[in-house]
């Protein structure tokens, strides 16, 4: 078994992480990029640089790499290239090829902070209120239903880029465009959340709750694990409800109020690190998957109190 993990950017450990499950099998791991200097590439079994993701010919070439490494299975690590690899799911099972991604409406929402919020409204989800037009932002702080400061960020954004605190209608104005959500802004501690929904019971096999301590652009770079009932409940509440698969993503907030979801990332999150070494091992869950073995239930067996702390480390190539 032979797998195949696109845009790996900076995620060496996830790679590692891989590479150490599938070795057990005699299997390998094929890492590509559009940056050469990415510094997972060279971390993996093969590497090979590729087209970015927006060329017409990317998809092609994924599909000849899948034929050139005997790919078995076929993931993202990055936000943008989920919808594009869920568009072409049947045409890579139609070459025995597994793309571990999400249906692609479900990945429409996701990317899509304005959908996320609308989804989690309509299913009685706590949310955080979000607005794309600057004359319902101004009639709410009319009305005392908003009020400053307020956070505007792209409706398709991802890793905390672009995001903008505003005080003032001056300051609203002058950042508003029509690629952008509104926001109030969440006072509250931030909290991380990994699940993992098995591939072949389409039941959450693993749920790792966290408390963010420190983020570092966008990611978190120190958390600590936590075990809270109600954070458990309202996230099994959303996965019966949105229906994702594989590794999944969701970051909350906790206010006066209880938890708030604030994002949902269909995919291997960064603080996935913190989850695996736990013990919650999403990388073997997905191998198991794939020999077609159903996984076990395993959401609570990990030690409350752990804290993981990142550090930087470099590559001379």
């Amino acid at each position: 078994m032979n797998i195949l993990i696109c845009s790996v950017g900076r995620r060496v450990k996830l790679i590692e992480y891989f590479k150490r499950e599938l070795n057990e099998i005699n299997g390998k791991v094929v890492a590509v990029d559009c940056d050469p200097t990415a510094p997972a590439l060279y971390f993996a079994d093969q590497f090979e640089i590729v087209p970015r993701i927006d060329q017409h010919d990317y998809v092609q070439e994924i599909k000849a790499l899948c034929k050139k490494y005997e790919i078995s299975a076929v993931l993202s690590l990055i936000d943008p290239e989920l919808s594009l690899l869920a568009r072409y799911k049947e045409k890579f099972k139609e070459d025995g090829v597994a793309v571990i991604v999400s249906d692609e409406p479900i990945i429409e929402i996701c990317f899509d902070k304005y959908l996320t919020s609308t989804f989690l409204q309509e299913h009685g989800l706590p949310h955080i209120p979000t607005y794309t037009n600057i004359e319902e932002v101004r009639s709410a702080l009319g009305k005392g239903i908003l009020r400053f400061p307020l956070i505007i960020k792209p409706r398709n954004g991802s890793a905390s880029m672009g995001i903008q605190y505003v005080t003032t209608i001056t300051q609203l104005q002058f950042f508003y465009n029509h690629d952008v959500v509104i926001q109030p802004f969440i006072e509250g501690e931030e909290f991380g959340v990994d699940c993992y929904i098995d591939l072949i019971t389409k039941e959450a096999t693993n749920i790792f709750m966290k408390k963010k301590i420190k983020m570092r652009a966008g990611e978190t770079d120190k958390s600590v694990a936590v075990k809270d009932p109600r954070l458990r409940e309202l996230m099994t509440a959303l996965l019966e409800v949105l229906q994702p698969v594989g590794p999944i993503d969701i970051d909350c907030f906790y206010t006066e109020q209880g938890y708030v979801i604030s994002e949902i990332n269909p995919r291997f999150g960064g603080g996935y690190l913190h989850a695996h070494a736990m013990g919650q091992n999403f990388v073997k869950n997905l191998v198991t998957n794939l020999q077609n073995i159903a996984n076990v239930r395993d959401e609570v067996n990990y030690q409350e109190g752990k804290i993981l702390i990142k550090y930087d480390h470099y590559l001379v190539l």
